[in-house]
């Protein structure tokens, strides 16, 4: 019996598309930006690259990525290392770990977003500052 084979699929502008019609439950591990039309339940690690929910697309995950842009709906935990992205009709429910977030005007969330502040200059550790949002709230942090 041999073992099932391995496909490698390389996108010429580096970005990788699941699209509507594919569900997927499982881990992703991603070398490249990646958009979600379709269903995903599991992990998605992307640490160094940039995720996008399509405003189709549906995700019961646990997300780390450089950045994550929710414009479908999304429910876990997600670590972005760079800053969130709640646009307008978008849903996120779970908590945010991230150096930045923008929620749209008409974006939903519902949970705790803890963003932190890179050290300046010799100024030491990090410095967190938890928010939490309500929807209609903005949060603006630099």
């Amino acid at each position: 019996m041999s073992a099932a084979p391995t496909v490698r699929i390389e996108q010429p502008n580096g970005k990788a598309v699941i699209g509507p019609s594919v569900v997927i439950k499982g881990q992703i591990q991603s070398r490249e930006d990646l958009t979600i039309e379709g269903q995903v339940e599991g992990t998605i690690e992307m640490s160094e690259h940039r995720l996008t929910i399509d405003a189709n697309g549906r995700v019961q995950a646990g997300v780390n990525a450089r950045v994550v842009e929710v414009q479908g709906s999304i429910q876990g935990q997600v670590e972005a290392v760079d800053k969130v992205y709640i646009r307008k009709g978008a849903s996120f429910v779970g908590d945010i770990h991230s150096a930045g977030i923008v929620i749209e005007d008409g974006g939903y969330i519902k949970g705790n977003i803890d963003l932190t502040r890179p050290a300046a200059g010799n100024r030491g550790a990090n410095a967190p500052a938890a928010v939490h949002a309500h929807a209609g709230l903005e949060v603006l942090a630099s």
